[in-house]
């Protein structure tokens, strides 16, 4: 344990992983967050060279886009010690993931190819090269798969031990790398290739038994890919070309996942059908037992599949299962015990989640006409100005709503949910005032009608029916939550029969799930909302907002 060691101001908590850079520690962020901090070893660090490209790199690496990836956070030198501070990503990596549960097929390798492929052309959009992508440097996040330690391999010089280390483990560097001639982003395309391959047979593409065997077939060899589903399989071929100049660049293989190149219609609908839709789930191996009437915020009932199968409804089921002591009751199968796990926690994410895999990328057909989801960049009709209340701002990077002591503001999205149900979320923080803040939907900012979904400064997290006039109906707590400067929201406007299903997540955490039977409201708008207590005002700054169609309908 090493919590007692500060390493320009984040706590050092535990050692996540080590290797021939060096080590990887979960950190407490001087804010009370959780982030990856890599330390470089000192005899790097030291090196005049080393820290002049750490810095270059470092610069590059925090303006890659951070959807689909642990995005850089913070990087300096603190003494002798160089250190990289990424987002701090729960979850398996890929290799172990295959490893203890087999390989991937239909959605979900379908959304794992798409979602490192976002990955690599936010990457490549940056300026930086991966260089060692594989699967160990692919998290299975309940967001969805995320690639980490993107330019750290660039880092290193040719000649450094550092540098050798790195081909420790050959199976997925391009023929141009094994030669030794100068990268470039197809060389990610090539490890793309392996991945993808990797992740839907369980096998190596190159393996020949020896480092020297793996290389040889690299650079000589076709790939092995027999048992790879077919739909996937043309498009792993044409990344894995040998000449570097036939491989289609990282925007090139998102068009042809979402396109014409496979049986997907668009690269939302495919993240969206595996990482939110009902999939079939052993629970067994969780961090507690689920039983018939065991408390907990889940959903989970018989399924309809093989005999010991339970069906797992979208966002119900978070990556370490049932908490006790929530409220809420959990309807699982008692046959469900025997089986061996093999559900995919990234896939049952559900509601947790904010897709960003148009956002950024410019590529052509069909993935350019989606409407979803939709992602607020604070300049596109937003409603700004002073009212009785308080106020609105946006600089096109944030919203800004102050209301004044004993008011109440909300704001609609210039964007109409969609019918079959939404999921809207929102990061903010609260800059001023004790005051709650949060998202709604299914309202209007016109009659006041609205499921707001609220978290204050004390920490307290509830859902509430409001409409214009009324004091508002409390369908959820107010309930105790962490309590944190920057919160994530993330609410669930669905219908069950005649009644509205409402979720709430906070912190990537689900808090609250409710129901309203009387007059449930519609489908309409979603916005953001603020309010201050009666002595003092509020100000809240939204930092992202996104809405998109939940799952099922």
């Amino acid at each position: 344990m090493n919590g007692d060691r500060v390493i320009g101001g984040y706590a050092l908590r535990r050692l996540l992983g080590q290797g021939g850079m060096g080590e990887v520690h979960l950190a407490v962020t001087p804010t009370g967050g959780l982030a990856a901090v890599k330390l470089i070893h000192p005899a790097l660090a030291g090196d005049p060279d080393f820290r002049r490209r750490f810095e270059r790199e470092a610069a590059a690496a925090r303006r890659v886009a951070r959807f689909c990836t642990a995005p850089v956070l913070d990087a300096g030198i603190d003494g002798e010690v160089a250190y990289l501070v990424t987002e701090y990503i729960k979850g398996p990596d890929l290799a172990q993931a295959v490893r203890e549960q087999g390989p991937l097929s239909g959605g979900n390798l379908e959304a794992l190819a798409v979602g490192i492929a976002t990955a690599l052309s936010a990457i490549h959009g940056a300026g930086v090269i991966h260089r060692d992508l594989k699967p160990s440097n692919v998290l299975l996040s309940p967001l969805g798969p995320r690639v980490i330690d993107f330019g750290i391999a660039q880092l290193v010089g040719a000649d450094s031990m550092a540098s050798r280390s790195l081909l420790g483990t050959p199976a997925f560097m391009a023929p141009e790398q094994v030669r030794g001639e100068p990268l470039t982003p197809a060389t990610d395309v090539f490890a793309w290739g392996g991945v993808i391959a990797f992740a839907g047979t369980g096998r190596l593409p190159f393996a020949g038994g020896s480092a020297a065997a793996d290389l040889y077939r690299i650079t000589h060899e076709a790939p092995r890919l027999e048992g790879l589903d077919e739909g996937i399989r043309g498009v792993v071929e044409r990344a894995l070309a040998k000449d570097a100049r036939l491989r289609p660049t990282a925007a090139q293989l998102l068009a042809e996942l979402v396109g014409g190149g496979t049986r997907l219609a668009t690269a939302t609908e495919v993240v969206e059908r595996t990482w939110t839709g009902t999939v079939t789930a052993d629970v067994r191996g969780h961090a507690v037992d689920v039983r018939p009437g065991t408390p907990g915020p889940v959903d989970v009932r018989p399924g309809s599949g093989a005999p010991g199968s339970v069906d797992v409804r979208s966002g119900a089921l978070g990556p370490v299962g049932v908490r006790g002591g929530a409220t809420g009751p959990a309807m699982v199968s008692p046959s469900v015990a025997g089986r061996r796990r093999r559900w995919w926690p990234w896939a049952v994410g559900g509601g947790v989640l904010v897709l960003a895999v148009v956002a950024a990328i410019a590529v052509p057909g069909a993935l350019a006409r989606q409407n979803w989801p939709y992602e607020a960049g604070f300049s596109d009709a937003w409603e700004v100005g002073a009212s009785d209340g308080g106020s609105a701002s946006a600089d096109g990077s944030g919203y800004e709503l102050t209301v004044r002591p004993g008011w109440r503001l909300w704001k609609s999205a210039p964007v109409t949910e969609p019918e079959q149900g939404v999921i809207v979320s929102a990061k903010a923080t609260l800059e001023e005032g004790t005051g709650e803040y949060g998202v709604w939907c299914h309202g209007s900012a016109g009659s006041g009608d609205r499921y707001e979904f609220g978290v204050n400064g004390a920490g307290k997290v509830s859902i509430v029916k409001r409409r214009t006039g009324t004091e508002g109906k409390t369908l959820y707590g107010p309930a105790d939550a962490p309590k944190t400067a920057a919160n994530r929201i993330v609410a669930e406007c669905g219908r069950s029969g005649d009644k509205a299903t409402l979720r709430m997540w906070l912190n990537e955490r689900l808090v609250a799930e409710v129901s309203d039977d009387d007059s449930p409201y519609a489908p309409r708008e979603a916005g953001v909302h603020a309010a201050s207590s009666a002595s003092e005002q509020t100000r809240v700054r939204f930092e992202s907002f996104a809405v998109r169609p939940a799952a099922g309908g």
